[in-house]
């Protein structure tokens, strides 16, 4: 039992050190500042592309940051659902206020049976940029852009080697719903996860218009579940770089319960597995066997503490101590320093209430159940359900939709982020 009790030990020791090795590394790349930004002559001209399905809670918001960046030449292609989606009079109005004139807004044509909704609506979109644009931009409907967000997605491109950049969302929920918090806390460890295995998020994603040709990736898309997903296969077959740009880690202030957050680990988790094969196996295995490890030792300490076992429950208890504790102060390390890069952006981040703080002890506990549940409906559940739309995959260009309905209402008024 001494021996077991050592093995567990050092297992979650080293545990707790390859977390703090990989969150350093993280926190490192975040204190990069944003470079000097890039002459007007030298940025190529944009086009970006904003798919639209049901009102976000502050669709409007976005819209306006979206119509006003500090770029030279760009152009926002916008496709809604349907005239009748509540988005569509929201777009509609934004731009009569702004009088907005580079940009373009047009209802869903074709509803493909191939794909997601989102990506037939990047496959319409994409059909109208002409071959003026030299960067495909990819934006979603909560994204708090900032003025310069764009000449920082774009400026790594004048590394010709790079084919595509991209941001990341950090979650900071203003009341911090548990769901909300279950959510945030998710986020820290798949943000690693993603510059580790260079896995770009679709919310604030440029690509140079040579690789989506040269990939095809509008008929790749055509045959999607999701859009990012298939940039990371374009850039690595024609292997280009892709570029993860630190100063672009977006606020997301939505809040969700439980059940919202659960959905939308499931969804998030279904892409990796799908889009990012090699790398599932050995994701879906550490989470497993880090909770399995950490579980046991805890079950075995109190076992062996009622058996007189001293020395092997300390060993066992301890184990489990310094990697609830280590992954705790590492997460609120991650959490200060993603702050910083919103607040560098000129956006409000303020610390979290005492109220989210006395909730977050419980909040991890349920976000690593809710996570290791997720992750197993996302390695053997071929059918989703996304903004209403229910979808079957089969594989990564092997998608049926099984039932569209219209949205009449905001789907999800806690929290609607893809």
């Amino acid at each position: 039992m001494l021996g077991l009790a050592q093995f567990f030990f050092w297992s979650l020791v080293f545990l707790a050190a390859y977390n703090a090795f990989w969150t350093f590394v993280m926190v490192r790349i975040l204190s990069r500042k944003a470079p000097p930004p890039a002459e007007d002559a030298t940025l190529p001209k944009a086009a970006v592309l904003l798919c639209l399905r049901g009102a976000d809670p502050n669709l409007t918001h976005s819209l306006r940051r979206l119509l006003r960046q500090d770029y030279p030449d760009y152009k926002l292609f916008i496709a809604v659902d349907s005239e009748k989606d509540p988005a569509w009079n929201i777009v509609r109005q934004t731009i009569a206020e702004l009088g907005a004139t580079n940009v373009v807004v047009a209802p869903l044509r074709q509803r493909l049976k191939t794909c997601s909704l989102k990506c037939s609506s990047l496959v319409q979109l994409l059909g109208d940029v002409d071959d003026s644009f030299e960067v495909i931009v990819l934006a979603d409907a909560d994204l708090e852009s900032h003025a310069t967000w764009l000449r920082e997605l774009i400026a790594p491109m004048a590394d010709p080697m790079v084919g595509a950049t991209f941001g990341n969302r950090w979650f900071l929920p203003g009341q911090g719903w548990m769901g909300s918090l279950v959510r945030q806390l998710c986020n820290g460890p798949s943000i690693v996860v993603m510059l580790a295995a260079q896995i770009p998020w679709g919310g604030s994603l440029a690509i140079r218009s040579s690789v989506v040709k040269a990939g095809n990736l509008r008929d790749k898309w055509a045959h999607a579940i999701v859009d990012d997903g298939p940039v990371r296969t374009v850039v690595k077959q024609q292997r280009m770089k892709l570029q993860f740009v630190p100063s672009l880690l977006m606020a997301n202030r939505e809040e969700c319960d439980l059940a919202f957050a659960h959905q939308f680990l499931r969804r998030q988790l279904t892409w990796t597995s799908t889009y990012v094969r090699p790398w599932w196996p050995a994701l879906l295995a550490y989470s497993l066997g880090s909770a399995a490890m950490w579980a046991g030792a805890v079950a075995m300490a109190i076992v062996c503490a009622a058996r007189g076992d001293i020395s092997e429950a300390t060993l066992f208890g301890s184990g489990a101590l310094i990697l609830s504790t280590v992954v705790s102060v590492l997460w609120f390390i991650l959490d200060g320093s993603a702050r910083s890069v919103v607040r560098r952006q000129g956006e409000l981040a303020i610390p979290a209430s005492q109220s989210q703080l006395f909730r977050i002890p419980l909040a991890l506990s349920l976000a690593v159940c809710i996570h290791l549940c997720a992750s197993l409906s996302a390695t053997f559940a071929r059918r989703i359900e996304w903004r209403g739309v229910k979808y079957e995959i089969q594989g990564p260009w092997k998608v049926r939709m099984l039932e569209d309905t219209a949205i009449a209402v905001t789907p999800n008024p806690q929290g609607v982020s893809i």
